[in-house]
């Protein structure tokens, strides 16, 4: 099967509606379906669904497109996330004609999701909104209430041309069939065996996936591809595709951040013994440049810098196609010896790693 991302993109990117009324009301009207979700949105199923003055509620369902070869959900997905509230709790604070660009995004896990985790929901709030900078928080739960983690972002306010009386012509949203991707059944392939989870050493099970032997539901999903590992290194690609706008010609931050901890969290795994797991305790991620649409592959490299024996800290620059640095990011992860058997013992990861 081909990634979801070479199909034609559907949804909502330069509409210049959305910034023809003040933030809090074009917030609104996307929560009521009087403007079109963006491309990044129709992928994920990424949605607000309250909004306030200073405050935004996304929801996301949690499919098994989402998943790794393991039958895992990875840290870098809260930040994918988070990304969203968080800018639009800061957008609710200004005027028309004002959009907001993420420069930092730190997030702390707190509990890892499994298939029992339907969907999480993101409730952002802002602590300051000035003339250039804004910042806000969030708390991200699941469908029971249960904290699974925290965040805070800065943004950059910048001003939009836009005519506010102009009467703009709705966007082309792209191709009605077949459901978008979120909504269809995710692959079957792609995950390995208990057994070669238990036995194998970690490196041999990624050096599978860097030749294409194992494609992770998640990856056909982005078109994400790990291109070489070596102990405590890894290097992969992704691909600048306009399904991963968020309704303007450049990617959407929260993706990015979700595969600088990907990419992050496959050096860690490197350095594991066989049958045993990590989980991402926190990252942090600034953005030095946009990254247009349709711009060619990034390059993602991340190392591990300290390895202590529970403790593994790690870093990654991201590049884009002409070498440019786009993103830097940091991490910390916990390691636990065995942590496979007790997974197929039926334990959940939050049993396991969570807090």
């Amino acid at each position: 099967m081909r990634d979801v991302v070479e199909e034609q993109v559907r949804g909502s990117i330069g509409d210049l509606r959305a910034f023809q009324t003040a933030g809090l009301e074009t917030v609104k009207r996307f929560i009521r379906g009087a403007l079109p979700g963006f491309p990044i949105s129709r992928l994920f199923g990424l949605r607000p669904t309250e909004a306030g003055f200073g405050k935004a509620t996304f929801s996301m369902p949690v499919t098994r497109w989402l998943e790794d070869g393991f039958g895992l959900y990875w840290g870098g997905l809260y930040a994918l996330f988070a990304d969203a509230p968080l800018a639009c709790a800061v957008w609710t604070t200004l005027p028309a004609a004002k959009a907001v660009t993420t420069s930092e995004l730190s997030m702390s896990f707190v509990r890892p999701m499994s298939r029992k985790t339907s969907n999480i929901v993101g409730r952002a709030e802002t602590i300051h909104a000035g003339n250039q900078v804004g910042l806000s928080t969030i708390q991200i739960t699941d469908q029971d209430g249960r904290m699974l983690a925290f965040g805070s972002t800065r943004c950059l306010i910048t001003d939009v041309p836009v005519d506010l009386r102009a009467n703009y012509a709705a966007p082309d949203l792209g191709p009605g069939e077949p459901d978008d991707p979120y909504l269809r059944p995710a692959p079957e392939e792609g995950y390995f065996t208990r057994d070669e989870v238990l036995n194998a050493n970690p490196i041999e099970l990624q050096q599978r996936t860097v030749s294409g032997e194992k494609i992770f539901p998640v990856w056909r999903l982005t078109g994400y591809r790990p291109t070489d590992v070596r102990e405590g290194e890894v290097t992969a690609v992704l691909p600048s595709v306009a399904w991963f706008s968020n309704g303007g010609p450049a990617m959407y931050g929260g993706l990015l951040a979700w595969a600088a901890e990907f990419t992050m969290g496959a050096a860690v795994y490197s350095t594991l013994g066989a049958g045993d797991v990590f989980a991402t305790l926190d990252m942090h991620i600034r953005f030095t440049r946009p990254v247009p649409i349709h711009s060619g592959n990034m390059t993602i490299r991340a190392s591990v810098s300290h390895r202590g024996k529970r403790l593994r800290v790690t870093s990654c620059n991201i590049d884009n196609a002409e070498g440019k640095r786009v993103a830097m990011g940091t991490s910390s992860a916990l390691v636990v010896e065995g942590g496979v058997l007790e997974l197929t013992r039926g334990r959940l990861p939050d049993e396991i790693l969570g807090g």
